[in-house]
């Protein structure tokens, strides 16, 4: 399974990501700092990619392209929540979710609770 850490996010998030067996990248490290979220959002899509963001836009999923079958893992955490912290729920939602289940999901991280919606099917 494949994520893309938007630039929000703890730059220490997509190496951690990368130790439990998935593959991450960092729109940092594909020379798409500063974009606009439909370059993050291709991006996305070129890899088969679920976002990890603060981003309202791209947590919108009436805004995602038809080709956009990822999902999204939405963090919901107050803005001055330490990066340890901020990482360490995605790695727990990561390691007790069934992988599967993120796959074409919007999921909200939230401080006590993970929800998650099925948008798309995946085929």
């Amino acid at each position: 399974m494949n994520f893309l850490v938007d630039e929000n996010m703890p730059r220490s998030l997509a190496p951690q990501i990368a130790v439990l067996g998935f593959t991450a990248q960092d729109v940092r490290d594909i020379g798409l700092r500063g974009h606009p979220d439909v370059e993050v959002m291709e991006a996305a899509v070129a890899t088969d990619a679920i976002i990890i963001t603060r981003d309202r836009g791209l947590a919108d999923p009436r805004s995602w392209p038809e080709a956009f079958t990822a999902g999204v893992i939405f963090i919901n955490l107050p803005e001055d929540t330490p990066a340890s912290t901020v990482n360490a729920k995605i790695l727990e939602l990561l390691a007790n979710r069934l992988p599967v289940s993120l796959l074409g999901a919007f999921t909200t991280l939230e401080s006590r609770r993970a929800l998650c919606r099925p948008i798309r099917r995946r085929s």
